[in-house]
């Protein structure tokens, strides 16, 4: 069949030789496809692409893989092959149109399947699919297409743009219309920041005015002069105070005279602003600055709050400045913000020409001072991603699917709002295939249309913390272009976008697109004249979007927050810093807001003399998609319940582009609460592809604390378990390795290093907040960092053996074996069942236990010593933090202490779950248990979820024990639960948990995906193993299913496997 290659179809491989496109398999007759019993055909469904339902920019030198969930063809199914195709459009899968066939593939592979495809073409769309044999020959039917579009890689025809800059203010006259109400009036100008600038300053003198010059560098103010004026200067009258600049020449006037002149050569241009010292206010009738030229640059009358200047109030015409408030003009080069737009047409609706895949590559330059992305994009009207996401390495670009956005044989429209400090530069590429395999590419460049945000968005301050800078939001809607993100606009006084140096270091990002998804309030209600209360009823991380009507110059003020006051408003002044208070200005008419920034708050206060009964206000949830039926559990305790769906929650509002400790204090991935964030995703949603980025990112940027370097190599191998995908370990191991402590390693096999600092790198950590260590001594031999490193080297040995590097394994393996052994031998106090903080104290604060249990430090011990652990542990209650009760649960659990673990959950304390619930009324888990623990805690901080992995490894007790999910072991540890119903979802398939225990039943049903199998293990006590029944397949139903018996902490376990896929039961006869 080589010869019937075109060389089109050999170009769209990336110039593979017919050899590699050999079609064979499919060309031979085959059995009809199996049913369902509704008579639909079986086929393969859970298609992946590199961990994503659909790869937008899988790298083309780089062979993706593929994963899929098999056909259920009954219980005991196993694939025994599988047959893949590629093709270039989704309807061409005939055999003289395929690109490349694999054939009948004799392999049990599902998941993170190569199957030696040839190299494809950067920028390129292409749809697979796949078919999959079971035991007698039975064939499936062909899965449904599925889109794979290649990377840009080095094919950017696209060119960076952004809004061009406003005319910078160098010559011309600063005009003000000023009452003194207090001592004096300042105005800076030509000032590059609030520490570098001019400064003249007017004082009020009952019998002589005094005008005092400054210039300030780097924050020093030096005065120039003083000059006294030939006349009083009165407070609380009107004056005109105006400053002409000429070249290094400023002119002063008051109320018409000149008053000084002087020369200067230290500033050249820069802004204006108004400046009060601690004593000093004034209320400002207008303000203007005309450049020499004549052009009126900045302009306002204070008729309504435009957001001029940041500081003060904005009310009765005037602008009221108080004391100590200051603020430069929102003026500036006005380029922060850049709208841009771009019209242009598709080839007509003739046959052929058909969209079959339209995917919008972005990058937007630089994510870094606000800590998120840069722009929002829509297509024709409709917003459809968000870049770029921050990255290990080089700068990140995003790529979408837009095809149904589009509108053949009319015009179609790109637009983008964009907002950034630094670099300001915008990239987007379009790649379009016709359903007849052509082509067409749309990029940013010179035809694209652009506009500053000219008092669309003033400058009014930072919603951001200490830690990053993110525009306040005061829309005005009375400069809004509207509809200039759909076609059809009238751009024609918009400017030629600036260009831009390209941007360094393109990589594509592979996670799943993060969308808007709206949520309809749990209720919104006017609690009083002209305030409203809107209670969305869970926290989002996003936005509030409002639909009004209203008159030119109405405001609606917009309180966010996390909490309500005692007084039942707002409190948008958040524990975490961020200040959630804006106003949006209406103009005539119907109109919509929408914030374009993300927050996290549940409460929304909205203060109007607009009657908000026919508004529409809803939450904007910014987040990636959220399948409902990949997890589920209920149990006998409905507090467990609700603090799993907490936890559950929790994960999905925060699922964002990387892994954060919060969206609100901080935005910074951490490798602690990334782990955390990774093993509680995989509990309730099949999702990969965050996780393997986030890890991708810390592994090339690191934080300080010591202990989080080594879970580096615990991220990878979990990720590798949960995938079956060795790329990343392969791509990362040496920077893995180089994250050990090894230098470090004493004699005795030990880390021994000085604790270092808070914030400083390789400082310890133990836990977090300092008010939950327990008292916690730090010496240079750390348990708890001992212990990571221990399970560091025990994780990368792993990942060694993996990748065929069996001598560095062992070397590992070595490593770790000796240092667990040093730790049990110096640092463990068998008797008392506790292990000491560090060496050279005798203190054992609960951190020093819980870690190393949790870890596996003590999993050779005697079933003695564990046992006395395990009491020291139960008996302690949760004294570590939200962060360390991930190991707390662990290490309960390992131990057998069920009954132990399950009492933390649904534990009523203050540190609980369910205070964070009943008490702080958090709908996402807290940064901290409370706030006398950490005043400026966070109510969004999803490295307290540690109750939605432990639920699913520990209660449901599902755990892959074989890459890609092949394999389970599946021990559920219920304790005093007399039920317990759940769903854990794996890259195969979803496995369904079902115990019930009363006191005269007892059973264990499992249903497991084809194409897996697992050991089943039911912790009976002292009953009889010979009472329980078996019921169960064996995998591929080979023989009969093994069921045997032992003995550990929790008593009589029985052990039933491997089992099948389908529903196996154990449970007690009678």
């Amino acid at each position: 069949m080589s010869s019937h290659v075109s060389r089109r179809r050999l170009l769209q491989l990336g110039g593979a030789t017919a050899a590699s496109v050999v079609l064979t398999g499919p060309q031979t007759a085959a059995a009809a496809p199996s049913a369902d019993v509704t008579g639909a055909p079986l086929a393969p469904t859970g298609m992946l692409t590199d961990l994503l339902p659909q790869a937008l920019d899988a790298p083309a030198g780089q062979r993706p893989r593929f994963s899929w969930q098999v056909p259920d063809f009954g219980e005991g199914t196993l694939q025994r092959a599988y047959q893949l195709q590629l093709a270039a459009t989704p309807t061409g899968f005939e055999a003289d149109q395929l690109l490349w066939d694999s054939g009948k593939v004799a392999s049990p592979a599902s998941s993170a399947v190569a199957p030696g495809l040839p190299a494809l073409q950067p920028r390129t769309a292409y749809w697979w699919r796949v078919s999959s044999w079971s035991d007698e020959n039975r064939r499936s039917a062909w899965s449904k297409p599925v889109l794979l579009a290649t990377a840009v890689e080095d094919e950017w025809r696209a060119e960076p743009i952004w809004a061009p800059a406003g005319p910078t203010m160098t010559d011309g006259t600063f005009a003000t219309r000023l009452k003194i109400s207090a001592v004096a009036a300042g105005l800076w100008f030509r000032a590059t920041n609030t520490a570098n600038n001019y400064m003249w300053q007017l004082r009020a003198g009952s019998t002589a005015g005094v005008l005092r010059k400054h210039v300030c560098v780097n924050g020093t103010y030096s005065v120039l002069g003083e000059v006294t004026l030939p006349f009083p200067v009165a407070t609380g009258e009107w004056l005109d105070f105006s400053v002409t600049m000429t070249g290094a020449t400023f002119t002063t006037t008051v109320n018409g005279t000149v008053v000084d002149t002087t020369t200067h050569t230290r500033y050249t241009s820069g802004n204006i602003g108004l400046r009060n010292g601690l004593t000093e206010s004034q209320v400002y009738d207008s303000v203007r600055f005309t450049a020499a030229d004549g052009t009126v640059l900045l302009q306002d009358d204070f008729a309504s709050d435009k957001g001029t200047f940041a500081a003060g109030t904005v009310a009765n015409g005037v602008l009221t400045l108080p004391t100590g408030a200051s603020s430069l003009s929102s003026y500036g080069a006005d380029d922060t913000w850049a709208l841009l737009r771009h019209e242009y047409a598709l080839d007509s609706g003739a046959a052929g020409k058909d969209v079959a895949a339209a995917v919008l590559h972005v990058a937007a330059t630089s994510a870094g001072p606000a800590r998120q992305y840069v722009a929002k994009v829509w297509s024709n009207g409709s917003p459809v991603g968000y870049a770029s996401v921050r990255s290990g390495t080089g700068v990140a670009y995003q790529s979408f699917d837009i095809t149904d956005t589009l509108r053949a044989g009319r015009a179609n429209a790109l637009a983008a709002l964009c907002h950034t400090t630094s670099q300001q530069k915008f990239l987007a590429q379009l790649e379009i295939t016709y359903a007849d395999g052509s082509r067409a590419t749309i990029g940013s460049g010179a035809d694209w249309k652009a506009r500053r945000q000219a008092g669309l968005l003033p400058a009014k301050g930072s919603a951001g913390s200490s830690y990053f800078t993110v525009p306040q939001e005061f829309w005005d809607l009375r400069h809004e272009p509207v509809g200039w993100t759909e076609p059809g606009f009238d751009d024609a006084d918009w400017h030629t976008p600036a260009g831009r140096s390209a941007i360094d270091g393109l990589v594509p990002a592979p996670i799943e697109p993060v969308r808007l998804h709206s949520i309809t309030p749990a209720s919104v209600t006017e609690v009083a004249d002209g305030r409203w209360l809107v209670d969305l009823g869970r926290e989002i991380v996003g936005g509030l979007s409002l639909e009004i009507t209203g008159t030119a110059g109405d405001t609606v003020e917009v309180r966010l927050g996390e909490e309500l006051n005692t007084d039942g408003t707002v409190k948008y002044q958040l524990r975490a810093t961020n200040s959630y208070r804006e106003v949006w200005t209406l103009r005539d008419g119907a109109q919509r807001f929408e914030h374009w920034g993300y927050r996290g708050f549940r409460w929304a206060e909205l203060r109007t003399s607009l009657d908000l009964t026919g508004a529409t206000v809803k939450g904007r949830a910014w987040k990636a998609d959220w399948n409902n039926s990949d997890s589920s559990f209920t149990s006998s305790d409905p507090d467990l319940d609700r603090v799993w769906d907490l936890c559950r929650y929790s994960i999905e509002a925060t699922r964002g582009d990387l892994y954060t400790d919060t969206p609100t204090r901080e935005r910074g991935p951490y490798e602690g609460d990334a782990l955390i964030n990774q093993l509680s995703e995989y509990g309730v949603q099949r999702s990969y592809a965050l996780a393997r980025w986030s890890n991708d990112y810390l592994v090339r940027q690191g934080t300080w604390p010591t202990e989080y370097r080594l879970m580096c190599a615990i991220s990878a191998w979990e990720d590798y378990l949960a995938t079956g995908d060795d790329r990343q370990l392969a791509k990362d191991y040496d920077l893995l390795a180089a994250k050990n402590l090894t230098s470090y390693l004493g004699t005795d096999g030990l880390v021994h290093k000085s604790p270092g600092s808070t914030s400083r790198d390789l400082g310890d950590l133990v836990d977090w907040p300092t008010a939950s260590r327990d008292g916690y001594v730090f010496t240079n031999v750390n348990t708890v960092v001992n212990a990571f490193q221990y399970a560091a080297f025990d994780a990368l040995a792993r990942c060694a053996d993996v990748l065929g590097k069996t001598d560095e394994a062992a070397v590992l393996r070595d490593r770790a074996d000796t240092l667990a052994a040093a730790m049990r031998n110096t640092l463990l106090d068998s008797s008392s069942g506790r292990f000491l903080d560090g060496a050279g104290t005798t203190h054992s604060a609960q951190h020093a236990t819980a870690f190393p249990v949790a870890l596996g430090v003590a999993d050779t011990l005697s079933d003695d010593v564990r046992a006395r652990l395990g009491d020291t542990l139960a008996a302690g209650g949760m004294k570590v933090s939200v962060y360390g009760s991930q190991f707390m649960l662990d290490a309960l659990f390992r131990l057998g202490r069920a009954d132990a673990a399950l009492a933390l959950l649904t534990s009523k304390a203050t540190n609980s779950w369910l205070h964070m619930l009943d008490d702080l009324k958090a709908t996402i888990v807290t940064e901290a248990w409370d706030p006398s623990l950490k005043p400026n805690m966070t109510f969004s901080h999803a490295w307290a979820s540690a109750p939605a992995n432990a639920v699913a490894r520990h209660v449901l007790g599902v755990q892959v024990t074989e890459a890609g999910a092949a394999a389970f072991r599946i021990r559920p540890r219920t304790g005093s639960l007399t039920e317990a119903d759940g769903t854990v979802p794996s890259l195969r398939g979803p496995v369904s948990v079902a115990v019930r225990r009363t006191a005269g039943t007892h059973s264990l049903r499992v249903t497991l995906p084809p194409n897996t199998r697992a050991v089943l293990e039911l912790e009976i006590g002292d009953a009889d193993p010979a009472a329980y029944q078996v019921t169960a397949a064996t995998p591929g139903n080979a023989g009969r299913v093994r069921v045997t018996s032992f003995a550990d902490l929790t008593g009589t376990v029985l052990r039933v496997g491997p089992v099948g896929s389908g529903t196996a039961m154990v449970a007690l006869k009678g």
